[in-house]
């Protein structure tokens, strides 16, 4: 008899919250090149590996999340995240918070990713730095995204909580 090993995707909440741990450091570590407290000036290669680091690791969160959606062990996909992402098509340019479904899809599907270092005279205390995705959905209409990456993970680890203690 042939037993099968696995029979489909698994991307447990266990791993989505690892994915969100490396997602929220990332985040802290490359905003922090905009304080008066870094000592480093990143260099193109270690701006390169930030940027692979970023991508593998965020491109992965967003999968993960979307195999729970998709095999309904997190069944709000227009749950609104409005702390953490903002999304306005181009043409309209009206903000409005992003749904758990947009933000996967987006990071997803982004022609371009950007995080600015920003001076860090124009940084207060408690600024949060986006990391701004644009795509165009069905080849019509331009978007923009924008993620605070440290709160959306935050919103993801406290929504997998949320989940496991109504189960409970």
């Amino acid at each position: 008899m042939i037993k099968e090993i696995f029979t489909k995707h698994r991307q447990d909440f266990n791993e989505v919250r690892r994915l969100c741990l490396i997602c929220h450091g990332l985040d802290l570590t490359t905003s922090s090149f905009s304080t008066t407290e870094s000592r480093l000036q990143p260099t193109d290669q270690v701006e390169t590996v930030l940027q692979n680091l970023v991508s593998s690791n965020l491109l992965g969160l967003a999968i993960a999340i979307r195999v729970n959606l998709y095999q309904g062990t997190i069944t709000q996909p227009n749950i609104e995240l409005p702390e953490s992402a903002w999304l306005y098509f181009d043409k309209e340019l009206v903000s409005m918070p992003a749904t758990l479904k947009q933000v996967c899809d987006k990071i997803i599907h982004a022609d371009s990713v950007t995080k600015p270092i920003i001076p860090s005279s124009m940084v207060g205390a408690d600024t949060k730095i986006t990391i701004q995705f644009k795509g165009v959905e069905f080849k019509k209409k331009a978007w923009t995204l924008n993620i605070v990456l440290e709160r959306f993970a935050e919103d993801i680890l406290n929504l997998l909580d949320e989940i496991e203690s109504q189960k409970a």
